[in-house]
């Protein structure tokens, strides 16, 4: 981040204003642009988190309903219910509230029985997230010292 000068009028006042708005705005701000984020992991079968870099796991080919459908995509429940949960200064989450199975499918598990579910991570940590993210709030912020 770079310091800019300011030339003219500066009135603090107003400035304050805007920061205040600033800084009730942009955890919101944040949230879509993160859940935006990791949506389109869904749209490309991963790859929107460090741990999924390389794309989701393939699912096995046993039924015909799964050929050109995406992973994780059987009615969409999962992408659909995925959303922010809570955006303040302090914290953003982002989850599901009706979909028992997301975690599963997020950390991989392995059932009673044995069966073990590959990980596919549609959420977690996200390098390219966190760049785009500084970006919005180098942008937002800058908006408000002009």
């Amino acid at each position: 981040m770079s310091i800019k000068r300011v030339s003219g009028k500066f009135d603090l006042n107003v400035k304050t204003k805007k920061f205040r708005q600033f800084k009730k705005d942009i955890p919101k701000v944040i949230a879509e642009n993160s859940l935006n984020h990791f949506l389109e992991g869904f749209r490309q079968n991963g790859g929107k988190t460090d741990a999924s870099k390389g794309g989701w796991e393939k699912r096995k080919p046993t039924l015909k309903r799964n050929e050109g459908r995406n992973i994780l995509v059987d009615k969409g429940a999962l992408r659909r219910d995925f959303q922010v949960i809570k955006a303040v200064w302090g914290a953003i989450v982002l989850g599901t509230k009706r979909i028992p199975y997301a975690i599963r499918h997020n950390e991989g598990t392995t059932d009673r029985l044995g069966r073990k579910m590959p990980q596919r991570e549609f959420a977690g940590d996200s390098k390219e997230l966190n760049e785009k993210n500084i970006r919005l709030l180098e942008r937002k912020l800058n908006e408000v010292m002009r």
